[in-house]
């Protein structure tokens, strides 16, 4: 049974910086969406037929996300199978310390980050090449900005218009 590919909406933005050696040149990027809530995902969970009551799915969620944290704070790698590896990594100082006794928590330290790498066996489909030949990529807004000014900074006002019909692209096959 074929599966319709989800289309994933895309901007095309112009590089406007005159600095830059790509200048004039246009690049797309995913269409910024609002993030979907817990409530949200939970909701879409249950339009899948879940047999299980809704307060019952949101407790699996709200105590997986609890016991993610726990973990990943103790350094512990969680592996999902069928999904990917979240792992923890340290940002650090460029540059690094002189030795040994010199690095230092507060100088060298810069951020605490959480590192998912997709699974990437062939039926689990979450290698980023796999990823794209399951969905459509659609141009749908061509994005320019305004500058305006406010309280002395200078700031981008993003416009989006939208980009007639057929002007999807079908993705390259992995």
């Amino acid at each position: 049974m074929a599966t319709a590919k989800k289309s994933i909406p895309l901007d095309i933005v112009k590089n406007t910086d005159a600095k830059s050696a790509q200048y004039g040149k246009f690049y797309a990027r995913i269409h910024s969406q609002e993030p979907l809530s817990l409530r949200g995902l939970i909701e879409h969970i249950m339009t899948h037929g879940s047999q299980y009551t809704r307060d019952v799915v949101t407790g699996i969620v709200i105590r997986l996300r609890d016991c993610m944290v726990e973990l990943l704070a103790e350094g512990t790698p969680i592996k999902l199978d069928g999904i990917g590896t979240f792992r923890p990594t340290l940002a650090n100082e460029k540059g690094g310390a002189t030795s040994l006794e010199a690095w230092n928590v507060e100088e060298h330290a810069k951020g605490l980050h959480i590192r998912f790498i997709p699974e990437g066996e062939k039926f689990d489909r979450l290698t980023s090449k796999a990823f794209l030949s399951q969905c459509q990529l659609e141009k749908k807004y061509e994005v320019t900005y305004q500058t305006y000014q406010k309280d002395g900074k200078t700031y981008k006002k993003p416009t989006f218009t939208p980009i007639g019909k057929g002007t999807e692209v079908e993705p390259v096959n992995p």
